[in-house]
Parts: C-alpha cells; structure tokens; sequence
C-alpha cells in the first residue's frame, strides 16, 4: 500500500501522546530486503571510502563488528527511505512537526552478542529538549536474540535517576514493568526520549540487526554535524564506549 506511511489515525496519535512509543507492524515490510542489501553493501565499503563509523566487541577473544554510526550518506536507497516520506515524513506527521535528522545506527548482536543496561535516551542526548527514535527491524526480534524492551512510566516526560553512566539506578528500573517488543523484519517501533528500555544477550544462532533512527525537533537546529563532532571528542575521552553513555555491556574491540 503505497500510502501505508503516512496512514495514521487519530486513535495511534492517541496511544502515542499517552504512551510515548508506537508500534507499526510491517511499515517498512516492502523495502526490507533492499535495506538488507544496503546494509551489507555499507558493511562492505572499503574503510577509505566510508562515512561510517564502526565499532566492535570482543566475542570469544575475536572482534565482531556491533555497531555502525553514521551511514545515511555511504548508501543512496538507506537514505532515500530514512529522509523521505516513508520515515521522516512519517514522523513529521505523528508530531504534526518538522524534524531534523539527528543520528543514526546499526546495532548488531552476533551470537553472543552483548546487550544494553536499561536506560533513557533523554540522558545520552541531554542537550535536547526531547526527541524521537524510529527502530526498524531488519531481522527478526526474539527474547532468544536479544530483543528491546520497553517500559511504560507514569510521567514519561521525567528522566529516572541514573549513575554516572547514563543508566536507571537499580532501585528504579527493578520497580517498572517492562515489555518485551517482538518484532519481525520491516516494523518499526518510534519512542520518545523518556521511554526506558534495555535488551540482552543475544543467545541464539543467527545474528540481529536492527536501525536507530533519532530525530530532533526542527525548532533546534540541524544537529547531526554537531552531535558527530562532540562523539567523535566525547569517546576520545571514554575509549571503553562505543556511545555517549556507559550503558553498552560488551567488551570494547579497538581496531
């Protein structure tokens, strides 16, 4: 359906408000094989050539790659899809809004793949005001491999107290109920800044992946250059990282 992107009714507007996430099964099930595709082709680019960055974790005393930054201008169709109607200007219309572009990522988890200590993004990207991530499965989303989970709070526009990593104090996310979001390629699931989530260890035989797309409210600025420029000085100073928070549990692979 050629206008499934821009669908949206008045009762999702209302879970979203309510909720701060919105799960959208199937939104980009049309283009996934294409955006697999894409995904290797970046992966494959010679590292001269690139704009991405990628990062990796040790996983049986070898590096596997766990991460790419960065990628929207390394593959035309990826870029295509993000800043057009089918996310960007889906997003517009859910904020009824314009939006920037703010980041993006490719998290992957091979077998045995680390997983993520519950956090808030409203933490890692504390110069906003508030945002929105759009995740869009590429592979299937399992409790085996790892899948994100998500937490409702009562005022989803506070920020939980944290350590000093970015991550929820123990005390506080042992107290939310949190909800597993099983995913299969080509949903997307958007959440605001203020939504905890976390996942685990990916403990099945295939490797996941999964995009993170972050837009900010236009009435900020065009951000992405600046953001790049303070992560890029930021984990100078924090080589453990492969992101602005401590909340990645894997072991770092500099290569």
């Amino acid at each position: 359906m050629k206008n499934y992107h821009l669908n949206l009714t008045e009762r999702q507007i209302k879970s979203w408000n309510k909720l701060g996430y919105l799960l959208r099964p199937k939104h980009l099930k049309e283009n996934i094989k294409d955006i697999i595709k894409s995904i290797s082709n970046i992966e494959d680019t010679d590292i001269k050539k690139r704009k991405s960055l990628f990062y990796y974790e040790e996983i049986d005393s070898k590096p596997r790659l766990c991460r790419i930054e960065k990628f929207i201008d390394d593959n035309k169709f990826i870029h295509d899809i993000v800043m057009g109607d089918s996310v960007l200007g889906f997003v517009r219309k859910l904020l009824n809004k314009p939006v920037y572009l703010y980041k993006e990522k490719i998290n992957i988890k091979h077998t045995g793949g680390s997983g993520y200590a519950a956090h808030q993004d409203a933490t890692a990207y504390h110069k906003l005001k508030g945002h929105i991530t759009c995740l869009i499965a590429v592979t299937e989303m399992t409790l085996e491999n790892g899948c994100l989970y998500l937490s409702k709070v009562e005022n989803k526009n506070r920020v939980l107290p944290h350590d000093k990593n970015g991550c929820i104090i123990k005390n506080e996310y042992i107290k939310l109920n949190w909800i597993p979001m099983k995913m299969y390629p080509g949903d997307c699931l958007f959440f605001n800044s203020f939504i905890p989530h976390k996942s685990y260890i990916n403990y099945s035989s295939n490797s996941r992946k999964a995009i993170y797309l972050t837009f900010n409210d236009a009435s900020e600025g065009n951000l992405r250059k600046k953001y790049y420029a303070e992560r890029e000085q930021n984990l100078k100073g924090n080589k453990d990282r492969i992101s602005t928070i401590g909340h990645f549990q894997g072991k770092n692979f500099k290569i």
